[in-house]
């Protein structure tokens, strides 16, 4: 059952992992990649509708006007009015297309796997193989989603509050679009369920964002003055859609118990600790610890010895302490693994290591 508790919970260990996992950092590293990848997946994209036809190109860039910065669906524009040759490639430029195209999934590939904290399982060949299915799946999502409109468009006048569900169409696109990047992108086992809620959250940020930007650049210009500002306004834009898609994999990594970078996960952005003790426990064992555990815990601030033999001490909290406990499951490999860590703080004139 959801609660208000666990809502509140569950987002106070997502800015947490957010933190810790300097995912602000890796959006500006996708955007730097999405930026040098954007003309050849804009090509890559027009030699698709060029062979789907039907004046899908058209489609294409009135869509852009509508939803893009202006910098961006001028680009859309120019590339997809101008660049008609692309229809007639080569196999060689088909495939400088696809790998210039691929830059930008290897780098949100590789902070999916920083933020699931599964860098091991994320090899060369691993980013290619994912990169391209899901830029198959986005090119099949956006080609879908537009023909979806066009037919909600020739019916505009006929079928009453038709246009109402523009915006809803173009959620469920973007959870298509979005869904093979979170189900592939963290190399663990994950089912539709674990991958639902950052993909609808992405969808729908990323639908809000477009609405937002638009507002801004109402105010502040589109950047169409000039070609610098231009650049300004489409690497900021492709900042905060990284954000937005990243802050989707953390949800998705906190809810499914698969991010644990404070409590030393394996992530280059997780937390770098060492545990104080370590010990292997039968069942019994185990329950004498955790007695001895609740007594110290509510020792009202006093230092106790460590129960069962184990050295060092440790200041309880007090009564105004809040104390946090986070419970987390994986399941890998046919097995679950399950983890709670209990963290505390205390001053340091009371314990003069760092607290926990």
């Amino acid at each position: 059952m959801v609660t208000l508790t666990t809502v509140t919970d569950t987002g106070r260990r997502v800015v947490t992992e957010f933190s810790q996992k300097n995912v602000t950092l890796m959006a500006a590293g996708i955007a730097y990649n999405a930026f040098v990848s954007l003309v050849p997946m804009l090509l890559l994209l027009l030699l698709v509708v060029s062979v789907v036809g039907g004046g899908l190109e058209d489609r294409l860039v009135d869509a852009a006007d509508g939803s893009l910065p202006g910098p961006i669906a001028d680009t859309i524009t120019q590339i997809f009015q101008g660049g008609s040759t692309a229809a007639g490639a080569s196999v060689v430029g088909l495939v400088v297309l696809i790998w210039g195209s691929l830059k930008i999934f290897r780098s949100l590939d590789t902070a999916f796997s920083e933020i699931y904290e599964t860098e091991a399982e994320n090899g060369f060949l691993d980013q290619v193989r994912d990169g391209l299915v899901v830029l198959g799946g986005l090119v099949a999502a956006i080609v879908a989603t537009v023909l979806i409109s066009v037919a909600f468009a020739a019916f505009a006048d006929t079928v009453p509050y038709v246009g109402v569900l523009a915006p809803l169409v173009l959620v469920v696109g973007l959870v298509l679009a979005f869904f093979p990047m979170y189900y592939l992108f963290p190399d663990r086992d994950l089912t539709w369920r674990q991958v639902a809620p950052g993909v609808v959250f992405a969808a729908v940020g990323w639908a809000l964002l477009q609405s937002l930007f638009q507002v801004y650049l109402v105010f502040k210009g589109d950047g169409s003055t000039g070609f610098l500002s231009g650049v300004v306004v489409i690497v900021t834009w492709l900042y905060f859609s990284g954000l937005v898609l990243l802050l989707g994999a953390v949800i998705n990594a906190v809810v499914g118990g698969h991010a644990s970078g404070e409590a030393g996960g394996v992530g280059r952005g997780a937390a770098a600790r060492t545990p104080d003790r370590t010990r292997t426990m039968n069942r019994a064992d185990l329950a004498t610890y955790l007695g001895s555990f609740r007594d110290r815990l509510t020792d009202d601030g006093r230092r106790t010895s460590s129960p069962n033999g184990m050295s060092d001490s440790v200041t309880a909290p007090t009564h105004d302490t809040t104390v946090e406990v986070e419970e987390y499951s994986t399941a890998e490999d046919g097995e679950t693994e399950w983890a709670v860590v209990v963290r505390w703080r205390t001053p340091n004139d009371e314990r003069e290591d760092s607290p926990r």
